[in-house]
C-alpha cells in the first residue's frame, strides 16, 4: 500500500511522564487505510482518539510503533521535517474552529494557503479563483468579507473546512468537527466534509462519538481504552 495518501501504522503506543509514573495515553494495534478512503474512529473517553490523530499529523511521535503517509514514515523525521510535511499534506479540522479574529473568512483560508504552498505562482495556481469556488461550495462565498464574530457558528466550521482543505491534502483529520454545532448545522458540515473528501481524492481520518455520523464513513475503528499506567519495564520515549 504506497499510493501518496494512503495512511499504514504498526502497533502504537504513547506514554506520558506524570507525577504518578508513566500514563499510557494510547495503545493500538495499527492502522491501514487505502487512499481515498474514509474511517471514522470511536472509542470511550480518555481511550486516546485525539491522541491518534496527533501521531497521524506528526504533532506527536510515538514511543513505540512507525506511521507512514504515501512512502513516508512521518514518525521518523526530524521536528522541521514533519512541520513542513504536514503543512503540505495534511488538513485538520478541530470541534474549536479557531478562527483568527481579526482576519476575515478569505483572509484565513488564504493564509492557511500561503503557510502551506507559499508563493502562488511557484505553485501554478490562481488563488483568488481557487478560493472564491471553494468558499461557494461550501455556502460562506457571500461571507469573504466578514470577520468570525459576524458568523453562525455553523458558518465559522464551514469556514474552518475551507481552511483545512484549501491546500487540497492528501489526508483530511478532523477531530470531533461538529462537536460544538446543532443538529442542523452539524448534518451540514458533515455532507460537506465527505463531499469534498470525494472531490479531491484524500483520505479522511474522523473522529466522532456520533454512530450516525461514522456511518458515513467506509469503515469504523474502533478504540479501546489502555491501560491508565504502563506496566514496570514498559517501553522508553524516544
Amino acid at each position: 500500500m504506497t499510493a501518496a495518501n494512503a495512511v499504514v501504522t504498526s502497533p502504537l503506543v504513547v506514554e506520558h511522564h506524570t507525577t504518578h509514573g508513566l500514563v499510557r495515553a494510547l495503545d493500538h494495534r495499527g492502522l491501514r487505510i487505502e487512499a481515498g478512503a474514509s474511517v471514522a474512529i470511536m472509542g470511550p473517553s480518555g481511550c486516546g482518539k485525539s491522541t491518534l490523530l496527533g501521531v497521524l499529523a506528526g504533532l506527536a511521535v510515538p514511543n513505540q510503533g512507525k506511521v507512514s503517509i504515501g512512502t513516508i514514515a512521518i514518525s521518523e523525521l526530524s521536528d522541521q521535517a514533519r512541520v513542513q510535511f504536514r503543512r503540505r499534506t495534511i488538513g485538520m479540522l478541530y470541534q474549536a474552529d479557531n478562527l483568527l479574529p481579526h482576519l476575515t473568512v478569505e483572509e484565513n483560508v488564504g493564509l492557511q494557503f500561503a503557510i502551506s504552498r507559499g508563493d502562488t505562482e511557484e505553485s501554478g495556481v490562481d488563488l483568488g479563483t481557487d478560493l472564491r469556488e471553494l468558499l461557494d461550495l461550501l455556502g460562506v462565498g457571500e461571507l469573504a468579507k466578514r470577520l468570525p464574530d459576524q458568523l453562525s457558528g455553523g458558518q465559522r466550521q464551514r469556514v474552518a473546512l475551507a481552511r483545512a482543505v484549501v491546500h487540497r491534502p492528501a489526508v483530511i483529520l478532523a477531530d470531533e468537527p461538529t462537536g460544538a454545532l446543532d443538529d442542523s448545522s452539524a448534518a451540514r458540515v458533515i455532507d460537506l466534509l465527505f463531499d469534498v473528501q470525494s472531490k479531491i481524492g484524500a483520505t479522511l481520518v474522523l473522529v466522532t462519538h456520533d454512530p450516525g455520523v461514522a456511518s458515513l464513513a467506509d469503515r469504523i475503528e474502533r478504540i479501546a481504552a489502555p491501560q491508565t499506567t504502563a506496566p514496570a519495564g514498559g517501553s522508553h520515549a524516544r
